[in-house]
């Protein structure tokens, strides 16, 4: 299996059918570390361990290639550093690598003049909507890949999530529309000082923060995803 269609299928298990929650730590304005925990919905790996042609010749499985080549991947991109991955249960995972240079690593994936994201010495924020999600595919090429597409935010702008999960039913059966329903991303986000303000997250310390959403309302993407923080 080709490590770009690897990077698709594990992008496409991560978004459609995980749970992931991500520590995040802000050493500087440039300097992060991050660790992501990765669990993957046995259905969807299931359906794709259907299709013969994606099987890996390596012996392992799919949904193992999968994370191996995304975590080669990002080590080979540069400001990436320490990056890590170990595999924790059944279609579990475990995903870590740091940063002293944001900027270059953005640089890295094509990033240079991005607005989701924005840091200075004492404030944090990310916002995405239709308008900036272009943005993010250039850092992700995947978003833009045609397997991808088809269940992401641009191809289905304005439908609802019931509209959505009907799809994926014809798509993929009875047991799609739960899987993607149960699916969500929390990001926890350890800053370096005392929290002074937040909007969209919870205070969970001091110096910590932690924000979730549910996998489908970023493949609708029908209304912004967005938090900040401010510290001192």
């Amino acid at each position: 299996m080709g490590k770009a269609l690897l990077t698709v299928l594990s992008a496409a298990l991560l978004l459609a059918s995980c749970t992931v929650t991500e520590s995040m730590t802000i050493d500087s304005p440039d300097g992060f570390k991050s660790i992501s925990d990765i669990k993957a919905e046995p259905f969807f790996v299931s359906v794709l361990e259907d299709f013969a042609e994606f099987l890996p010749e390596n012996g392992k499985s799919i949904m193992d290639s999968s994370i191996e080549g995304f975590a080669g991947q990002l080590g080979n991109t540069a400001g990436a550093e320490a990056v890590q991955y170990e595999k924790t249960g059944e279609n579990q995972y475990r995903l870590s690598f740091s940063t002293s240079d944001m900027n270059t690593l953005l640089s890295s994936f094509g990033a240079e003049g991005q607005s989701f994201v924005k840091i200075d010495d004492s404030s944090f924020s990310f916002y995405l909507d239709m308008d900036n999600y272009p943005e993010l595919k250039t850092i992700v090429p995947f978003l833009a890949d045609p397997n991808f597409e088809v269940y992401g935010p641009e191809y289905n702008q304005g439908m609802s999530e019931e509209e959505y999960l009907e799809m994926i039913y014809f798509l993929l059966g009875e047991e799609g529309p739960d899987a993607i329903a149960n699916g969500e991303v929390t990001i926890n986000l350890t800053v370096p000082g005392t929290i002074t303000g937040t909007e969209n997250a919870e205070k969970t310390s001091d110096n910590t923060i932690s924000y979730s959403f549910p996998v489908i309302a970023f493949l609708l993407l029908s209304e912004p995803l967005s938090f900040s923080v401010s510290w001192q």
